[in-house]
């Protein structure tokens, strides 16, 4: 019960503060961002009501492919809400057996430093087979590299426990930003939505509200494709 109780009020902070950054001007957001940030804080997002189905081809998922239901979040490497939560979800493909899970990404720059060098990192991974594993690792790792000044050697020490076989080419990965346009799209994705913070989870395309886990079920169970 208190574990609960502790990711609720994590939620709630992360989703507050991610609402009020959300508020800010676009030229304040690109005042206070440096880096990788600023790619992120001016992303000309058009409004969306939904999130864009799930696409095997560039969606990272865990699941049946042609699943008939998509449980989808958005969340952010650093944000501590989305860590307590992750090993939570790994529960989600098996209490709805005919369902997909969607990782999408929403970096809260203005108050995680190390988010987007987080994904680029994780993509790096991914791209030798080794995603799901990096990113399980990542969260729970969370405390000792959110304030790294410089995260990377520490990511490819991850990258070498998970398995990547080829280190040089992770560091040359995420040194030169190969993956960033993919947290691009999918953080133009976030904004368009109007999302206040993180994480947020869409089932069948309806926003569910963070909440301990028999409620958020309870809340997707309405929308269940059979």
């Amino acid at each position: 019960m208190k574990k609960i109780i502790t990711i609720v009020i994590i939620v709630l902070v992360c989703v507050g503060v991610g609402y009020w950054l959300f508020k800010l001007s676009p030229q304040d957001q690109t005042n206070q961002s440096v880096g990788y940030n600023a790619y992120l804080t001016t992303a000309d997002a058009k409004p969306i009501s939904t999130p864009p189905p799930f696409d095997a081809q560039t969606d990272h998922y865990q699941g049946s492919a042609t699943a008939k239901n998509q449980f989808i979040e958005y969340g952010d490497m650093e944000c501590p809400a989305c860590a307590e939560y992750s090993p939570i979800l790994k529960g989600i493909t098996t209490t709805f057996p005919d369902t997909v899970f969607v990782f999408r990404y929403f970096p809260l720059v203005q108050i995680h430093p190390n988010t987007v060098e987080a994904v680029l990192a994780l993509e790096a991974a991914g791209a030798q087979g080794e995603y799901w594993p990096m990113h399980d690792l990542m969260y729970a790792n969370q405390s000792s590299w959110e304030s790294l000044a410089d995260p990377l050697s520490t990511f490819a020490q991850y990258a070498q426990q998970v398995g990547v076989k080829d280190i040089n080419q992770f560091n040359n990965d995420v040194t030169s930003r190969k993956y960033l346009p993919a947290i691009i799209a999918d953080n133009d994705q976030a904004i368009g939505l109007n999302l206040g913070g993180t994480p947020t989870f869409f089932f069948n395309g309806h926003q569910l509200q963070n909440a301990d886990l028999p409620t958020m079920l309870a809340q997707a169970q309405q929308w269940v494709n059979k």
